[in-house]
């Protein structure tokens, strides 16, 4: 698994997420008005595309790559995608839908929440299993939560700040969870 997604991590998903953002302020708007603004569909289908199946793709390998077989982790991952995939399928106009609005929003909050569940239960799970600690991985995932919820607070919406620092930790995160377990993985061996 070495090495697999470190392309993707490092250059393809904070690229195309940076270019989502881009020419907009961060602090005043948010992916999903960028992505329901003419000319800006694209781009934000694009990234939604590439960042949904990269996290879901990337989460599922490293379930198997752990030999978890928590149905409660597999559970959280299968919601956060379709989560993420409502999210981007619904429309965010709420001044001609705003059942739908409200629809996309906890569907966009939901996806990273979950994403969020099935990693930390993962974590856990191989803790308990492998009778190892995994301290870091999970001061990370909380750290990047926190500071999640400052930026919430801090601006008072989910603005594109929080939106790029959620995909952008989620990224590491990943990496280092899979080092986490390559290591895991050579100890036992």
């Amino acid at each position: 698994m070495r090495g697999k997604y470190d392309f993707y991590s490092f250059f393809v998903i904070p690229a195309l997420t940076l270019l989502l953002a881009a020419g907009d302020g961060l602090t005043g708007t948010n992916f999903s008005v960028i992505g329901n603004r003419e000319g800006s569909r694209g781009i934000f289908l694009l990234w939604s595309a590439a960042a949904g199946n990269y996290f879901y793709l990337y989460g599922k390998d490293l379930i198997e790559y752990a030999d978890c077989r928590d149905k409660l982790v597999r559970a959280f991952l299968s919601a956060a995608f379709l989560l993420f995939l409502c999210g981007t399928g619904l429309p965010y106009l709420p001044g001609k839908v705003p059942v739908l609005s409200r629809l996309h929003v906890w569907a966009s909050f939901g996806g990273p929440f979950f994403l969020f569940l099935c990693l930390h239960r993962l974590v856990w799970v191989t803790e308990k299993r492998e009778g190892c600690r995994m301290r870091g991985q999970k001061i990370f995932q909380l750290s990047v939560a926190a500071v999640a919820a400052a930026l919430y607070l801090w601006v008072g919406i989910v603005s594109s700040l929080l939106e790029m620092f959620v995909t952008f930790s989620t990224c590491v995160c990943f990496a280092d969870l899979q080092r986490r377990l390559e290591k895991i993985r050579l100890s036992n061996h």
